[in-house]
């Protein structure tokens, strides 16, 4: 790891991160690589946030404490960038059963759950650490710098003065507060302060397994594999000391149990002494007296200042449902929210951090780019980049109603139960418009939109770009509301099989507010390849 280094007060960074999660490490990452003076501060005495792998001592074996699975068919930043480090992976082991038990008097019941508990995620081969320890490697010394909590933001005017607990302050042009949002609200003082709507915003935004503790149980062998069981349980009883229970083999070194403790907090520091007693009884009341043998690591997240807030530890623990308002850049564009818990799509997951982390980056890169001073012409003209996203467009579009399906499934299979269809549907339509985003990135030197108009803000290539999606919230929303009234998974979740009036107006309200961000960021995408607007930026 880099060395630490103390910042003499006098210099100022092109921009300080805080938060060493994977949100502020990719984000580093990625701003160092273009050439920007980057400063990445740490609370906590070892970066990743809620990523954290421990190594059973006996076996080898890594025991995934927080952040675990992600999904591939719907997750496409973290699949690019565990192929870009080359980071292996493995599947999540889900032959498609799971015991079941509901009665603490009564054997557990083995059911087939259609379309399999974990719906087709995939693990990191040796831990999710091992994406943390990529990251990290790739920053210069020095820049990242642990055991930094930082207490206060302050406008200077010319820069922003980072005050941490401790030491002297760093100043910076920008920063970026790459944690969940809570904890900004509860933990630090802004000067000035940010806007009421925001504040209230980030203060509402649940941090995702904030209260949740985790348990990983090694064993020398998988004996329950070779019981033909799957490792697959649900607890669903008052009694319940694990809710829910997974395979956890890393297919290299011995064997693991993985389960969520079902206690709240506070019985958790009730029982804290009996716990791992429990956690004992209740894995061989599911698998067998081979279930008691094994080596606990227990995770406690609500322990943790630097995850858990107060807010959260006195609110039902809940899915982060990011407001559009924690995506908007601050103080005149010098301050920026992050973390997973801000993401459009895939928020609390790790997807959801990466999401942050380009999202930011191009907002950062965007004013640090170059203004053009000449005009040469491309290869590819103008209709022909035009005529190329439309048809990306239209087969995003086609897709789309396939990957709600795959969202919604998802979901019921994490055992969600509140907005089903808002949920999976705005994941949707945020691939869709970070692909879109994508697309533009790559044609940009074909549109050449630096010869183009730009009249009170907006490029005149704007309108017939984002005409390629006339109708099509609408059409998604119909296949949506179809698909719903025909499944079955969905006979229990009358508000989604048939949402009411008020709840199709939600939705639709959502997919509106998703559609006018995509709308807003084309634009400035297209402003930044611009030499006037650039500068009137």
């Amino acid at each position: 790891m880099a060395a630490v280094l103390h910042l003499p007060t006098h210099k100022v960074a092109d921009v300080v991160v805080v938060g060493a999660g994977l949100c502020g490490l990719a984000l580093t990452r990625s701003l160092v690589a273009r050439g920007l003076d980057v400063t990445l501060l740490e609370a906590r005495d070892r970066f990743g946030g809620r990523v954290l792998t421990h190594t059973d001592a006996q076996t080898g074996q890594a025991l995934d404490l927080g952040a675990t699975w992600y999904w591939p068919e719907t997750e496409p930043r973290i699949s690019a960038l565990l192929g870009e480090l080359g980071l292996a992976t493995l599947a999540q082991h889900d032959p498609g059963d799971a015991l079941w038990l509901t009665d603490p008097n009564r054997q557990p019941e083995r059911r087939q759950e259609e379309g399999g508990v974990h719906a087709g995620a995939r693990r990191i081969q040796g831990g999710a650490a091992r994406l943390a320890d990529a990251l990290a490697a790739e920053l210069p010394a020095g820049c990242l710098q642990l055991g930094k909590p930082v207490r206060v933001l302050r406008d200077r005017g010319s820069h922003i003065d980072v005050m941490l607990e401790t030491g002297a302050p760093l100043r910076s042009r920008q920063v970026v507060l790459a944690l969940p949002p809570r904890l900004v609200h509860q933990r630090m003082l802004l000067d000035p302060p940010l806007p009421a709507t925001v504040w209230d915003a980030m203060e509402s935004t649940a941090t995702w397994m904030a209260t949740h503790a985790k348990a990983l149980v090694a064993f020398d062998h998988a004996f329950w594999r070779e019981a033909g069981q799957s490792g697959n349980a649900f607890v669903r009883h008052a009694q319940a000391v694990l809710g829910e229970v997974f395979d956890a083999c890393d297919e290299a070194n011995g064997a693991a149990l993985g389960g969520f403790v079902a206690l709240n907090p506070a019985q958790r520091e009730h029982f804290q002494r009996g716990l791992p007693l429990l956690i004992d009884s209740q894995l061989a009341q599911l698998y067998g007296q081979a279930a008691q043998s094994g080596r606990l690591q227990l995770q406690d997240w609500a322990l943790e200042p630097w995850t858990c807030s107060d807010t959260d530890r006195a609110t039902p623990p809940e899915p982060p449902l990011a407001d559009p308002l924690l995506r908007q850049p601050l103080w005149s564009g010098r301050v920026f929210l992050g973390g997973s818990e801000t993401a459009a799509h895939g928020a609390g997951h790790m997807e959801g951090a990466l999401e942050a982390a380009d999202r930011i980056a191009h907002a950062l890169l965007r004013q640090k780019a170059p203004t053009a001073t000449t005009h040469e012409p491309v290869a590819q003209n103008r209709e022909a980049a035009l005529r190329a996203f439309a048809e990306g467009v239209a087969a995003r579009a086609a897709a789309a109603p396939d990957q709600y399906r795959r969202h919604l499934t998802r979901l019921l299979s994490s055992q969600q139960q509140d907005l089903l269809t808002q949920r999976a549907l705005l994941a949707t339509v945020d691939r869709v418009y970070s692909e879109s985003l994508a697309q533009i990135d790559a044609l940009l030197p074909a549109l050449d939109a630096a010869d183009a108009a730009v009249v009170q803000g907006q490029h005149a290539l704007t309108p017939p770009l984002l005409a390629a999606f006339a109708g099509w919230n609408k059409g998604l929303l119909q296949a949506a509301l179809a698909f719903n009234a025909s499944s079955c998974a969905l006979s229990n979740f009358a508000q989604d099989q048939a949402p009411d009036a008020e709840t199709q107006r939600a939705i639709t309200l959502d997919l509106a507010a998703a559609w006018r961000e995509f709308a807003i960021e084309l634009n400035a995408r297209l402003l930044q390849a611009h030499p006037v607007a650039a500068v009137s930026a």
